[in-house]
């Protein structure tokens, strides 16, 4: 998943033996997940779909794919296509993350732009199919997330109760303290320091998006990895997307979806969606700005000076 993965548990009453069990587990899951999904790993369930698409476009799936898959699908559907988990034909032009990391010719992104229709992928309870040969999927946008409220609900099965789960900034809380825990964003353009704080008191997920995790500079300009699906470059004007929502599958897929939006449709939705709150930062005339939600604006706390 391109990140690493920490746990952090504040249960004083526990045994430690307890603890570095539910550990295990919880890694345990997380690396299954991993190895599963990992479209970069021909050997992954993922990356053989992928492989077989152009000569086959019904496949066999797990139960937990299943029920990743129909996350992905009901957060694309609930974002009118802004999340979506078919562009890996596009993404895979951009070479993120590579020394030949470099902008596509635009007539190559027109034409795998047609295999990312997401009406064109069908799910049932123990298949997928693809209506176009040639489909692959891509569950970057969710899977982390997806893996830390898996990892919460088998912490909580082993008798935790007080925990963090950080994955690359995907956070899973797990929280029943008085003392609310203090999460912090970081700054989109300086390297160790951060824009801004807001305190959680609840159990929630939590997941940052942001233009600076994989980008690379060509001609003065910064392509990053979150791509817009009807243009397969770069989403803008967005730079920086926080979630707070009732997991971290939702956290996650959101946070994505939102900062293809962009800062006007993504307050609309986040505003007009209860169980979310946000925190989007986008440049306006040369400087950043900052969009928070109505359910933060009493706790947000901006720690750098917005520009």
């Amino acid at each position: 998943m391109g990140t690493f993965v920490t746990i952090t548990d504040y249960d004083s009453t526990l045994e430690k033996s307890i603890i570095h069990s539910a550990f295990d587990s919880a890694f345990q899951a997380i690396s299954e997940i991993e190895m599963m999904t990992n479209p970069f790993d021909s050997e992954s369930t993922i990356g053989k779909i992928n492989l077989q698409s152009n000569e086959q476009m019904d496949f066999s799936i797990n139960p937990q794919l299943h029920s990743i898959l129909s996350a992905a699908k009901d957060i694309s559907e609930k974002t009118i296509g802004s999340f979506n988990f078919a562009l890996w034909p596009v993404f895979k032009l951009w070479h993120f993350g590579t020394d030949s990391a470099a902008v596509p010719d635009s007539k190559a992104i027109d034409q795998e732009l047609r295999l990312v229709d997401l009406r064109n992928v069908r799910l049932s309870s123990d298949s997928l199919k693809f209506l176009k040969p040639g489909m692959e999927i891509d569950l970057g946008g969710i899977i982390k997330g997806y893996a830390v409220e898996l990892a919460r609900q088998i912490l909580i099965r082993k008798g935790l109760s007080d925990f963090i789960i950080d994955a690359g900034g995907n956070l899973g809380i797990e929280w029943h303290k008085h003392m609310p825990v203090k999460v912090k964003v970081r700054h989109p353009r300086k390297d160790g320091q951060f824009w801004c704080e807001f305190p959680i008191d609840s159990s929630v997920g939590v997941a940052t998006s942001g233009d600076y995790q994989y980008y690379f500079m060509e001609n003065g300009n910064r392509y990053h990895h979150i791509l817009d699906p009807k243009t397969g470059f770069p989403a803008k004007p967005m730079v920086s997307t926080t979630i707070i929502a009732p997991d971290a599958i939702q956290a996650d897929g959101y946070s994505t979806g939102i900062f293809v939006m962009g800062p006007v449709r993504g307050g609309e939705f986040i505003e007009a969606n209860p169980n979310l709150e946000g925190i989007m930062v986008f440049p306006i005339e040369g400087r950043l700005e900052t969009y928070v939600s109505s359910g933060l604006k009493n706790s947000y706390k901006p720690l750098a000076n917005e520009k």
